[in-house]
C-alpha cells in the first residue's frame, strides 16, 4: 500500500495524475468523501459515482503485473484446497446465473483471468473458452490447471482468430481502470449481436466496506472506481448495453461480527433507511452477532461482492 501510494504520500511506484468522474466526466468536487493511503475518495454530485481523486500513471500501473515475488506467493494461496474450493464454488454459481438464462454454451472470453477458476469451470460445462492475463505467475498457473490463456492486455492481446464472443466475463477488473467505459466500449466490439457481459467488482454499498470505511482493503492503490448496484447498471447503461440482472454475494459475515450490533444498525439504516432488520436466530458464534440474515444482506444488495450480467443492445 505505501509503495504504490501517490508520491506526495510518499510512494514509490510512479507517477499520478488528477481526474474527473469516469462515468459522467463532471468535474471533481474540492472536499472528499474519505482519504486513504494518499487517495481522495470522491462522491460525484451528478451522477452518484465513486472514485479516487488521484491515479496512477498506467505505465507505472502495468509494472505490478510483472512477476514478482509476491505474486508467486498470491498464486500459491489460490492453489490451497479451502480458498480453491471456495473460488470454485462461486464460480460454478455465476454460471448457473448465466447459464440459466441462456442454457447454450457457446464462446466465452475472460478478462483478466487471474489463476483460471472461472474458465476452467466453465470449459467443465462445455464452454469453448479462452483467458487473458497481464500477470506472468497467474497465467502460469491456470494454463497448468488446463486452461487457454493469452499472457498479455485486452484488446491488444486477443488472438487474430478470436475476434468475436457469446458471453465475455470481467471479473474483478473494471475497478482498475482509470476510464472503465473505455474498457466497456472496447468489449461491445468483440461481443456477437445480442452477447452478454458478466461482471464483477467489490461493492461500495456493501455493509463490511462501509463499516470498515477508510480502512478497508476494498480503499487501496489499484482501486480507482467503487460501484454501487446503481452506478454499475448506469455506466454499463451509457455504455449501451441492458442490464439482465444485478445481484450481490454474500462471503463476509465473520468479518461483520466484529463491529458491535449498533454499529451495524446505524450503517444498515444509512444505507438502505426503509430495510427491515430481523437479527438471525441461533446459528454459530459469530452469526449472532450479526444483525441481518444472509437472505436480507442479499435482497438488499448489500454484499461485499457485486455482480451482474448485461446484454450488448
Amino acid at each position: 500500500m505505501a509503495q504504490n501510494a501517490p508520491p506526495a504520500a510518499g510512494g514509490l511506484t510512479g507517477n499520478y495524475f488528477e481526474r474527473n468522474c469516469p462515468n459522467c466526466a463532471a468535474p471533481a468536487p474540492g472536499e472528499a468523501a474519505l482519504q486513504a493511503h494518499g487517495l481522495d475518495v470522491i462522491n460525484c454530485p451528478s451522477c452518484r459515482m465513486t472514485y479516487t481523486r488521484q491515479v496512477m500513471d498506467e505505465a507505472a500501473d502495468a509494472v505490478r503485473y510483472q512477476a514478482s515475488e509476491i505474486d508467486d506467493e498470491a498464486m500459491n494461496l489460490h492453489s490451497l484446497g479451502a480458498f480453491l474450493e471456495l473460488e470454485s464454488t462461486r464460480a460454478r454459481y455465476y454460471l448457473d446465473r448465466i447459464g440459466g438464462l441462456n442454457p447454450q454454451m457457446g464462446s466465452m472470453l475472460e478478462i483478466g483471468c487471474g489463476s483460471g477458476t472461472f474458465i476452467v469451470e466453465a470449459g467443465k460445462r462445455g464452454w469453448d473458452t479462452l483467458g487473458i492475463e497481464p500477470s506472468t505467475a497467474a497465467a502460469a498457473l491456470a494454463r497448468r490447471r488446463g486452461a487457454k490463456v493469452v499472457e498479455g492486455y485486452f484488446p491488444r492481446d486477443v488472438p487474430a482468430d478470436r475476434r468475436l464472443f457469446q458471453t465475455i466475463a470481467v471479473l474483478d477488473v473494471l475497478e482498475h481502470f482509470a476510464y472503465p467505459r473505455r474498457l466497456l466500449a472496447a468489449v461491445r466490439d468483440y461481443l456477437e449481436p445480442g452477447g452478454r457481459l458478466f461482471i464483477q467488482v467489490p461493492n461500495w454499498d456493501s455493509l463490511l466496506v462501509q463499516l470498515e470505511g477508510a480502512t478497508s482493503s476494498t480503499v487501496c492503490p489499484g482501486h480507482w472506481s467503487y460501484f454501487t448496484p446503481q452506478t454499475l447498471a448506469d455506466m454499463l447503461a451509457r455504455e449501451g448495453y441492458r442490464a439482465v440482472f444485478v445481484e450481490t454475494v454474500v462471503s463476509e459475515l465473520d468479518r461483520v461480527a466484529h463491529f458491535s450490533k449498533a454499529e451495524q444498525l446505524a450503517t444498515i439504516k444509512r444505507l438502505r433507511p426503509s430495510a427491515e432488520v430481523t437479527p438471525p436466530a441461533g446459528g454459530s458464534n459469530f452469526m449472532t452477532e450479526v444483525v441481518l440474515t444472509p437472505a436480507q444482506l442479499h435482497g438488499l444488495k448489500l454484499g461485499y461482492k457485486l455482480i451482474g450480467l448485461f446484454e450488448r443492445s
